[in-house]
């Protein structure tokens, strides 16, 4: 009775007589409605069984019957219209004509299938209602990361869409480029290198690489809140687009084009070499490369 004075409940009320209530509307709720009040009412997922209800037809709900148990231990059963021994069920029919026709212990069965119908119905849930968190050990964040990551982020339109996403203010252009990398080299030793295709003179050379090219378009040169763009896209990239694009390894430049600048350079400390507006420059669309290199995990 603590615990559920803690969690805000009446500590007048008898919880017995609200699980049975609980038991007795169990066709007033929803799936996710009734997992969140399970889970206020101090029932862990550990302490939430799925079963799947057999029938040969379809049921008018999803929730079929609802059975609290406090010996030997707490737990509340969920059986559901859904699962192996439901009517939309994968399990075969030679097992329910096996069970027609008495020629195996229903109890034990039952007991067997329960345990694939438990783990298969959690995993259910946890993949359509991943905020239930039913698996304390799911980590939300990281399964929204494998989402994306599912997508084709080389190409251009996913790009494209990430961006978007990330700078809903400013206008995308997202096109495939070349530029050249340096590459570190082992330089040549006399008597050891041997010269050819691969050999280089130096400790470094530059190759052309395939990469991808987004350009940012902005009316004025601070945001909304009053900061430099440069500065705001920075921030942007290192928090949402970095991490994404770490895993799957790219090459990126990312530019800003300034369409209209209002300021003229002047020597303070917030001040961006080759940002501010040069008095007498009549270049109304000054372009700043961001970022430009080699994106992925450390």
């Amino acid at each position: 009775m603590r615990e559920n004075t803690a969690m805000g409940m009446d500590d007048t009320i008898d919880p017995r007589k609200i699980e049975t209530e609980i038991s007795r509307r169990k066709h007033d709720f929803d799936i996710i409605s009734l997992l969140r009040l399970l889970f206020f009412m101090g029932y862990s997922p550990e302490e939430i069984i799925f079963k799947s209800y057999n029938s040969l037809c379809s049921q008018a709900g999803l929730i079929k019957r609802i059975q609290f148990q406090q010996e030997p231990f707490k737990n509340v059963t969920l059986t559901l219209n859904m699962g192996l021994l439901s009517a939309q069920g994968t399990l075969p029919s030679y097992f329910q004509k096996t069970m027609d026709e008495g020629l195996i212990n229903l109890q034990s069965f039952y007991l067997f299938i329960g345990y694939f119908d438990h783990s298969l119905i959690c995993k259910f849930f946890e993949s359509v209602y991943p905020e239930l968190n039913l698996n304390r050990s799911i980590d939300l964040e990281q399964i929204k990361s494998r989402y994306i990551q599912m997508l084709d982020l080389k190409s251009c339109a996913t790009l494209d869409w990430l961006f978007k996403l990330v700078f809903p203010e400013l206008d995308i252009c997202v096109d495939k480029c070349r530029f050249r990398r340096q590459l570190a080299m082992n330089p040549l030793k006399l008597g050891v290198t041997s010269l050819g295709e691969n050999a280089v003179f130096g400790d470094k050379t530059s190759v052309s690489i395939s990469a991808i090219k987004v350009t940012l378009f902005c009316d004025e040169e601070l945001t909304s809140q009053g900061y430099p763009w440069p500065r705001e896209i920075k921030k942007r990239l290192k928090k949402e687009v970095f991490p994404i694009l770490a895993t799957l390894g790219i090459d990126l430049e990312v530019s800003l084009v300034i369409k209209s600048q209002k300021q003229w350079v002047r020597l303070h400390g917030s001040s961006y070499l080759g940002y501010d507006k040069i008095r007498g420059n009549t270049d109304q669309y000054k372009q700043i490369r961001i970022f430009k290199g080699y994106v992925a995990s450390s």
